[in-house]
């Protein structure tokens, strides 16, 4: 795919940007991702091995920078209580220096991940294997007792048909047990 700037060089920088709830899309080369996105593509950014912290301390970094109604001077010298650290230079190493950080820059780092991303909660997916306690619950009960709370579910729903069947079932079930007993 080409670049939709130069039409020249092949697209590698899939650029999004949401302002005011408005979505562009842009697939860029790299000489034009760093001339048209506030996202630093410099040779001395590339060489750089990329983690979360570094991405999200260059994201900070420029919403600060960009931003006319971002964070007063005075809030980017707020220090940790624990560490000495600046919230500067977090930006600058983009980690915390200890646990004791993520208390001391809250209002500051909450106020940016809203606005960057429109919320400060996360409703993404759930952690591979992740079972809520009503799952467990429901995995261990019995064959029967997860019938009956189809069935219930079934006639709430009005899908008798399906409320037959799992009746039916239930029946089967409870004269096995019987018989077996």
């Amino acid at each position: 795919m080409l670049c939709d700037k130069c039409k020249k060089n092949e697209a590698k920088i899939y650029y999004t940007e949401i302002i005011n709830g408005e979505k562009t899309e842009q697939h860029l080369c790299e000489e034009c991702a760093a001339e048209y996105t506030s996202f630093p593509m410099g040779t001395a950014f590339m060489d750089q091995e990329i983690t979360l912290g570094s991405l999200l301390s260059t994201i900070l970094g420029n919403y600060y920078n960009n931003n006319p109604h971002g964070a007063e001077p005075a809030e980017k010298e707020i220090s940790c209580n624990g560490c000495g650290m600046t919230y500067s230079e977090f930006l600058r190493d983009g980690r915390f220096g200890c646990a004791k950080c993520y208390d001391s820059f809250r209002k500051i780092l909450e106020k940016s991940i809203k606005n960057i991303q429109g919320s400060d909660t996360h409703t993404g997916k759930k952690p591979k294997g992740f079972e809520s306690k009503t799952q467990k619950l429901v995995k261990e009960l019995s064959e029967l007792d997860k019938l009956s709370l189809r069935l219930q579910d079934a006639i709430e729903k009005e899908e008798f048909e399906e409320a037959a069947k799992l009746r039916d079932k239930i029946r089967e079930l409870k004269k096995e047990e019987i018989n077996n007993a």
